[in-house]
């Protein structure tokens, strides 16, 4: 311990000297250590998410979308609820100024709605959770920020071969400290925050697209991630109110849905 005489005229000057000699500074971490860090947090962290059967959580997501003629971007704020049961099940709500919508998967078609302009869509999916999020990319041309952390494997999912970066310090995420890692890839940078315990679940994910005119991103906040919630039959049966109108939901890659044809909609379709 250090011990130093103190004037009265001196002290505020003297215990700032004093704190800093007395610290000890944590060592840097070469990229090679942070890396490193880095990587064992996300393989737990994967490993967490892929041995729960069902989880749920809610999130606040800030999306920048760029609009006219790629010249400017907007900022679209919301919240949404999901709940997940593997291997083949999500559903999910969505509430903002500009959202107020909910959608089903189970394991057999994708179903959405829109309360706002009282339509809904469905179209077939694949049998598992890791094929529907593989299609609603390639077919439907639906990108999804948090899709990574819902796949089988998520850090399989996350990192690539050209991934580069790692663990950065430890943060401040609305209440919760949790650990920082930043990583840069050819397409996206990413970054994302972990809890401290074992368990490493994610605290918030950031996405940048560099390819994206005006390089938009996109923030998600975790809140209330349950790995034990209560789901039955009923969370993931699509409810479709009497009087939405069905419209399509247009292939990206493929053909036309034909069962859409004069549907007008109905409870349960």
């Amino acid at each position: 311990m250090c011990h130093q005489r103190l004037t009265s005229a001196s002290l505020g000057l003297a215990v700032l000297l004093l704190a800093t000699a007395c610290s000890r500074a944590e060592k840097a971490l070469t990229p090679e250590e942070a890396h490193a860090k880095g990587d064992a947090m996300l393989k737990q962290m994967s490993q967490t998410l892929a041995g729960l059967q069902a989880f749920s959580y809610r999130t606040e997501q800030t999306m920048e979308r760029v609009r006219g003629n790629a010249t400017e971007k907007t900022t679209d704020h919301f919240k949404r609820s999901t709940s997940i049961q593997r291997p083949n099940r999500i559903a999910f709500t969505d509430e903002g100024e500009d959202h107020n919508a909910a959608g089903w998967y189970d394991g057999k078609q994708l179903t959405i709605i829109s309360n706002r302009e009282k339509i809904w869509v469905r179209g077939p999916m694949p049998a598992t959770l890791d094929e529907a999020l593989d299609f609603l990319s390639t077919e439907y041309a639906i990108q999804l920020p948090t899709a990574d952390l819902l796949y089988s494997n998520p850090y399989d999912a996350m990192m690539t071969q050209d991934t580069t970066g790692g663990w950065v310090n430890a943060e401040k995420v609305d209440t919760r400290t949790c650990e920082h890692l930043s990583y840069q890839q050819a397409v996206v940078d990413w970054q994302i925050w972990l809890t401290q315990d074992d368990r490493r679940l994610p605290c918030q994910l950031q996405i940048t697209y560099k390819t994206q005119p005006l390089q938009p991103v996109a923030r998600i906040t975790f809140h209330d991630l349950n790995t034990a919630p209560t789901l039955s039959d009923a969370t993931f049966t699509p409810s479709v109110p009497e009087g939405y109108q069905r419209i399509k939901l247009m292939r990206h890659a493929t053909v036309e849905d034909k069962t859409v044809a004069n549907d007008k909609g109905g409870s349960n379709d």
